[in-house]
């Protein structure tokens, strides 16, 4: 599945799945751009992928920034929108708005002002658009409604994007990880508890690792999945199967 001569686009790309889309399009022959929040990260990330990787700092929740950076780069194939956030915490706790606008304004108008930027070129490149969507975009937990209703805005963002994008060439699908060891969890849930929880609802009985959503999203830009658009791919050990 090569994908020579794509410019691939990846937002939250310094680490975790982010890093690991962004490492696994590479080894496919892709030309890589990683933003992220923190620009010096990004750069960092960029150095270890070599070749012709680059990085920059972005805040896809800036609609001009995200405008400017296409104005700056391209032609993009490949739209990765995987910058996203977590803020576990209560409907009625005292940070509960700002957590919510943040949290939405990251994990789905970051997709949103994304799209819109790089329309154009991924019109001109009939290129494709993979965003991050989550086991939670079908299931619920308590403790998350913002990031639950961000990820459940994803996958029906990706549904609609399809059907409207369809007539200009452009493919757009969304990955659902489930439980992945990535830093987004912090280490005071790594628990015991947490892990046989997860093991006794995951049929193959283990955490992701990163590379494993990498490989899928390689699919999905490639010219195997070009008959597939609007569908949200769950990479979850068979987390939703049960």
């Amino acid at each position: 599945m090569s994908l020579n001569g794509r410019i691939a686009l990846v937002t939250g790309g310094a680490r975790g799945i982010g890093r690991a889309i962004a490492v696994a399009l590479a080894d496919a022959g892709a030309q890589i751009v990683i933003v992220d929040l923190n620009g010096d990260d990004a750069a960092r990330a960029a150095r270890d992928i070599g070749a012709d990787a680059s990085g920059r700092a972005l805040d896809v929740s800036d609609a001009a920034a995200c405008e400017a950076l296409a104005g700056e780069i391209g032609p993009v194939a490949i739209l990765v929108n995987n910058a996203g956030i977590i803020r576990p915490g209560k409907i009625i706790d005292a940070d509960a708005v700002a957590n919510w606008q943040r949290t939405l304004a990251i994990n789905l108008g970051g997709p949103f002002n994304m799209c819109r930027a790089f329309h154009r070129q991924l019109r001109e490149t009939r290129g494709c658009v993979i965003n991050l969507a989550s086991i939670r975009s079908f299931v619920a937990a308590g403790n998350a409604a913002a990031y639950a209703a961000s990820k459940g805005g994803v996958m029906q963002f990706t549904k609609a994007l399809a059907v409207e994008w369809g007539d200009d060439g452009i493919r757009v699908n969304a990955i659902a990880p489930g439980f992945v060891e990535t830093p987004l969890v912090p280490d005071a849930e790594k628990t015991a508890a947490r892990e046989a929880a997860i093991m006794l609802r995951t049929p193959l009985k283990r955490i992701g690792d990163p590379a494993e959503v990498g490989g899928a999203a390689v699919f999905l830009a490639s010219e195997a999945a070009r008959f597939v658009t609007g569908v949200t791919l769950p990479v979850d050990g068979g987390y939703l199967a049960g």
